[in-house]
């Protein structure tokens, strides 16, 4: 892998998944699942179930570190409910205060933000500018921060006083507050600590860790805002799936943060309730546009209409998942709804690769191992239109360095839009000068939008920037082929009522007890 991409992956922001599905394949499924093993499951003895006033929680994995410039879901997970941002996105990804109470635009390029007052870190100090500060410092040029890229608008920023300070960027940013929420304030006097305590201004405060474990947190009381609902919150992790099951059917945990699809069944017999929410992951192909075959525009149009996602979906089993027609979820800002459905047409397909000369060719197509059934799929699907495709499964730093040589034909990637904007994905797979632009990409009308919604700051034309340069890579330029995203389902007790977060984050205070 070239010391460049790998630089990349590092810091690659806004959900970047290259091998989604090979962990999403691996986690939504039991292996080797029987009738006796699950059986043995649902049948084991029951433990005493905690009181409401505590909460347990079933993870399927955990971060190395509680490091609040990580931006990895995992490390996020754990973090949120400790530290707090100045502004939260809600459930549906829209920008209310967090320890800002108030924040406007003096011009363009100059943000000016009120904290609120009254705010203590869980170690008793009072919140103030410089915390502030300290904590936008290391999130944009720390070594370890991931949220360097998205924060490289900024500026600077400029204290006022102790409760107000002011952002300037670069040029404008339409997606500044977005990006603002990723970052997590803690106090000035860690600033220089290779690793920050676990000690912030949220509902919950650190109480212990054992990793491979679990991580617990006590309910904060001198929280600023409403008391927090659980005195005690215990976040366990269970790698094995069908033992994740197992411990909430067992009442051995309250809420499982990931139910694999084959164990939903089980657990709505078992009387549990179950939630779910797009996951705003999107798997799909995409084009090396340098490649001899796939720097024709025809050819990418007839590799498209002979793929089937559909059918695809059907052959991998996934039940809770949907077809896609483009490359962000419904709910993105930047969808396009008028981009129709992804037409399969074998026959006409199979015209067109006479016609062009597709037909008889061979091109090379990469992935990481375990995606045999995806690859199988593509190979014969191809077959019928007499293209042949040498299918290579690969160990993920082998795939990654095909990724960076450009040496296939043909991609497998998946990609979340986490702050809920398609330029995400444009920006960074499908921009000329983009991180990730592994296929090559190019494409004038595109960039021009792409440069354009970055800097434009009325929400009405960069949504039209947005949506036509969707329709661009999707219908026009054939970019790649969408195929599906999958639903997260969330399993809790009916004592608990959950209404899942587009981000697929849990915050425990937004959890209702009946």
């Amino acid at each position: 892998m070239s010391e460049k991409l790998s630089k990349i992956l590092k810091g690659t922001t806004y959900g970047l998944f290259l091998l989604a599905f090979t962990w999403i394949s691996g986690q939504l499924f039991f292996e080797n699942q029987t009738n006796s093993i699950m059986t043995s499951i649902f049948s084991s003895g029951a433990s005493v179930k905690p009181s409401i006033e505590d909460l347990r929680i079933v993870y399927a994995d955990e971060p190395a570190l509680l490091e609040p410039t990580f931006y990895d879901p995992t490390t996020r997970q754990r973090l949120i409910n400790i530290f707090e941002p100045l502004v939260k996105l809600d459930r549906d990804l829209n920008v209310k205060p967090g320890l800002a109470l108030s924040w406007g635009m003096i011009d363009d390029v100059t943000w000016k933000f009120s904290l609120r007052p009254g705010v203590k870190f869980q170690d008793g100090s009072n919140l103030d500018t410089a915390d502030v500060v300290a904590s936008f410092e290391r999130a944009t040029k720390g070594k370890t921060s991931q949220l360097t890229s998205i924060l490289d608008t900024i500026n600077k920023i400029e204290i006022v006083d102790e409760s107000t300070f002011k952002i300037i960027t670069k040029k404008p940013d339409p997606l500044l507050l977005q990006k603002v929420s990723t970052v997590l304030i803690f106090a000035s006097e860690q600033s220089g600590k290779k690793q920050i305590d676990p000690i912030g201004t949220g509902p919950y405060k650190f109480s212990s860790w054992k990793q491979g474990d679990r991580l617990i947190l006590d309910r904060n009381d001198n929280y600023w805002g409403a008391k927090p609902k659980f005195s005690k919150v215990e976040m366990i992790v269970i790698p094995d799936k069908s033992a994740r099951v197992g411990a909430l059917v067992n009442k051995d945990a309250d809420l499982l943060d990931f139910v694999p699809f084959d164990g939903v069944q089980n657990v709505l017999d078992q009387g549990f309730q179950i939630a779910s929410v797009p996951s705003l992951e999107v798997q799909f192909l995409v084009f090396n546009t340098q490649s001899a075959v796939f720097k024709d525009l025809e050819k990418r149009k007839v590799f498209s209409v002979a793929v089937d996602p559909k059918a695809l979906v059907d052959v991998i089993g996934v039940k809770f998942s949907r077809v896609i027609s483009q490359f962000v979820s419904n709910g993105v800002f930047g969808f396009n709804p008028d981009i129709l459905p992804h037409v399969y047409d074998i026959e006409s397909a199979k015209k067109m690769a006479e016609t062009d000369g597709f037909k008889d060719m061979t091109i090379t197509f990469h992935l990481p191992k375990t995606l045999e059934l995806l690859g199988e799929h593509v190979r014969k699907q191809m077959a019928l239109i007499g293209v042949n495709v040498l299918v290579s499964y690969m160990d993920n730093d082998k795939f990654m360095a095909s990724l960076s040589a450009g040496d296939a034909d043909v991609y497998f990637l998946g990609f979340k839009a986490d702050i809920g904007d398609s330029s995400d994905f444009l920006n960074t797979l499908a921009y000329s000068k983009g991180s990730f632009n592994v296929g090559h990409y190019l494409n004038a009308q595109v960039d021009k939008l792409v440069e354009d919604s970055a800097v434009q700051m009325d929400p009405a034309k960069r949504l039209k920037n947005l949506k036509d340069a969707m329709k661009i890579v999707v219908e026009d330029d054939v970019y790649g082929v969408p195929l599906f995203e999958y639903q997260k389902i969330f399993a809790f007790s009916k004592n608990l009522d959950l209404q899942p977060r587009i981000d697929g984050l849990i915050y425990f205070d937004e959890i209702n007890i009946k």
